[in-house]
């Protein structure tokens, strides 16, 4: 987990015009928090699909659990600060599923969360179904009106 002082640096560059020297994956993401109604900036590493962001997080942590039912955020990426709502992606079977398809798309992750790909490009199960069990996947959804 990076220290308070890497995501105080990391969400400072993020939210400054040199914010493309940590490249298009670093993104930061503000949502109030349930319990305290505080607005809590995360940074996060994201990947952008088809209009939306994808980011998969260790069920450890808590910032994601803010998002659920749809609730609005605030996503900083690429220079730019707009409105999005998470899904958020829990159960198991999903996150398999989800993960599979996300290793498929970005073969070059899978060895980040320790998944072994065959020659055909296919998650190993046993590698995929180990890093489903700690993880969940957010999916970002601009704002709508």
């Amino acid at each position: 987990m990076p220290s308070p002082i890497a995501n105080f640096f990391i969400k400072t560059i993020v939210h400054s015009p040199l914010n493309p020297i940590l490249g298009s994956s670093f993104a930061v993401i503000s949502v109030r928090s349930l319990k305290t109604g505080k607005l809590c900036s995360t940074p996060i590493n994201v990947t952008a699909r088809n209009g939306e962001y994808i980011v998969i997080s260790y069920r450890r942590r808590t910032w994601w659990r803010n998002l659920r039912s749809g609730k609005p955020a605030e996503l900083t990426a690429g220079g730019s600060t707009f409105p999005v709502t998470g899904k958020v992606v829990e159960g198991p079977n999903e996150v398999m599923s989800g993960l599979a398809k996300y290793f498929r798309q970005y073969p070059g992750y899978a060895k980040y969360f320790y998944v072994r790909l065959a020659k055909n490009g296919r998650p190993a199960e046993a590698d995929l179904r180990s890093a489903a069990a700690t993880r969940v996947i957010i999916r970002l959804l601009p704002a709508v009106g």
